[in-house]
């Protein structure tokens, strides 16, 4: 995973390299608000949704191509997670914070005016990374690595202010339910989340 993750970063840093003759290349920060829900076994466990949020530089370049671009960036995430444990008609209940590194890399088509104004869409796969205390409390123990998928949609006004949404759907699991040091079997939990964003490129 780790080199999978380096070699893409890689081939980001030499694409912007060989193309920033004939690519507009640009830097920002970016930071957003998400809401996330856990999925996982409900017949022992049950989740509400809750928020986080994010922050970090990005990249962005365009391609020789018409519109299409790829929108890159580094961003540390804290998300408060949610949920009950059943046990015989009782619940017990947990809230603990998710913080991780986040590496999403979409891939960009836009559509507009110019520099005054122009609409977006973008996919493409995001790397999390935990930092910190894999396990929180005493219900939940975080994976060291997860793998999501961005869909997304935007606007970018005046070249440099970008406003937009996405849905993170996970591809792998985020950890399992761990009661008092021992993990439940069959209790992997994934995390889908909506992603509202904004970033300014200078």
């Amino acid at each position: 995973m780790k080199k999978a993750i380096l070699s893409l970063i890689a081939l980001l840093f030499i694409g912007t390299v060989t193309n920033v003759a004939t690519a507009q290349v640009k830097f920002g920060l970016v930071g957003g608000w998400n809401v996330s829900k856990l999925s996982f076994d409900k017949s022992i466990y049950d989740s509400s949704n809750r928020s986080g949020w994010y922050v970090g530089p990005k990249i962005w370049f365009n391609v020789p191509i018409v519109g299409l671009g790829v929108n890159a960036a580094v961003e540390y995430s804290q998300r408060r997670l949610n949920g009950k444990i059943k046990d015989k008609g009782d619940a017990v209940s947990t809230s603990e914070y998710y913080k991780s590194i986040e590496i999403p890399v979409n891939v960009r088509y836009s559509l507009g005016l110019g520099s005054i104004a122009s609409v977006y869409g973008e996919t493409g796969p995001q790397f999390g990374f935990t930092v910190g205390d894999k396990t929180p409390g005493d219900l939940v123990k975080f994976n060291s690595s997860n793998v999501t998928w961005n869909v997304g949609l935007g606007v970018r006004l005046a070249n440099h202010l970008e406003i937009g949404a996405d849905y993170n759907i996970a591809l792998s699991n985020f950890g399992k339910i761990n009661v008092a040091g021992i993990t439940v079997p069959k209790s992997d939990y994934k995390a889908n989340s909506w992603q509202v964003q904004a970033a300014y490129l200078f």
